[in-house]
């Protein structure tokens, strides 16, 4: 596998809602798939790193980390130094992986590892968050079983497609979301407690609209769709709005395709509003893009707007007048991607022989779009 740099934080897919002003995903079928074409070694890293917490034996920390004062018994820090090099010994690439995390703890200190690993288990805040893991994921073989047939189906559309050798479920401290480095995929299990999990709430850094997507059953989906983009990743030639919203299309439309038991709705994250909202108003988002010229648009900063993950698309925002009150209506987050969804949804659908391979292959953006003939 490719190494790649940490995965984009929640980047979500969408699939079409036959019924629902969509097109349907003619790959979206049961097939017969040879569930065993993905070979996948699963570890939970988490309670292997977390079996060090046997060493320590001083209350919780309270508070913030202090680096500069920490004090670790001497029989703590030798436990530690002997377990840590028991898993650099079973686990040298993905150990390393992970103290690229906990080094960010440092703040550019040359700390030793039995320090940070001290410090980072033995902290009340992390215990709890941990502690909360391992009850939630203490039966974890549908995961499992979800990723292997996910990644065999993705085998059985694209034969070359690269399958990590490793899936490892680690507790990062809200390090990576998800990420690949070498033959490994990393799901960091804290981000998937749930949309009712109530500590959420009171972490910085993470708001309302991401917390109703931290559950269990995005896990397989989110990797999927990383692991797709990383296959097929975004050209240079990509430049302007359209050859993004094109290419994030292809992408959601493939990752469809490779889950085919997941809710449309579910797996971009959008709540019944949401969705209904988007087909309401496909046809005036798609006219705004037009009569505006904004689909050749090179703007660095318009594109990222239109295609990263946030609470809304500030420039479909709708207002409208109920009981003489003006309310205003905003687009949920990357809706303009819902609608590259729909335009190569439609170009599949005039091409009926053609499959995903052919898809990936047709890296003209303007063709797709002809080809499509869109009219929303």
């Amino acid at each position: 596998m490719r190494k790649s740099i940490i995965l984009g934080l929640f980047l979500g897919v969408i699939t079409l809602l036959t019924g629902c002003g969509g097109s349907t995903n003619r790959f979206k079928k049961e097939a017969t798939l040879d569930e065993q074409a993905a070979k996948i070694n699963f570890a939970r890293f988490d309670s292997t790193i977390f079996d060090l917490d046997q060493c320590i034996t001083r209350p919780a920390v309270k508070g913030n980390y202090d680096l500069l004062t920490a004090n670790i018994p001497d029989s703590d820090s030798l436990c530690l130094q002997q377990k840590i090099n028991a898993i650099k010994s079973q686990y040298p690439t993905q150990f390393k992986h992970y103290m690229m995390m906990l080094d960010e703890m440092s703040s550019g200190y040359d700390t030793p590892y039995e320090t940070l690993f001290y410090l980072f288990l033995s902290h009340e805040a992390y215990h709890e968050l941990y502690s909360d893991c391992i009850k939630r994921f203490e039966k974890d073989e549908d995961i499992k079983a979800e990723f292997t047939k996910a990644f065999s189906r993705a085998k059985q559309f694209f034969p070359g497609y690269e399958i990590p050798e490793n899936i490892f479920f680690i507790f990062s401290g809200f390090g990576d979301y998800l990420a690949i480095d070498e033959n490994t995929f990393y799901v960091s299990l804290e981000y998937f407690l749930g949309s009712d999990y109530d500590k959420y709430k009171y972490m910085q850094g993470i708001y309302n609209y991401q917390i109703k997507n931290m559950t269990r059953e995005k896990i397989v989906t989110d990797a999927i769709y990383e692991c797709t983009c990383e296959q097929f990743p975004l050209t240079k030639e990509a430049g302007n709005l359209l050859d993004n919203l094109i290419y994030y299309g292809k992408m959601l439309y493939i990752t469809d395709a490779i889950m085919q038991d997941k809710d449309s709705k579910n797996i971009i994250g959008y709540s019944d509003d949401e969705w209904k909202w988007c087909v309401q108003n496909e046809k005036n988002m798609w006219s705004y893009l037009r009569e505006n010229n904004l689909l050749f648009s090179t703007d660095n900063k318009l594109i990222t707007d239109f295609t990263i993950m946030s609470p809304s698309t500030k420039y479909f925002s709708t207002t409208i007048e109920e009981n003489g009150t003006t309310k205003e209506y905003n687009a949920p987050g990357r809706a303009a991607i819902w609608l590259g969804w729909q335009i190569v949804a439609k170009y599949m659908e005039n091409n009926p022989t053609m499959d995903l391979e052919a898809l990936i292959a047709q890296k003209d953006a303007q063709m797709i779009l002809n080809g499509s003939r869109y009219n929303p």
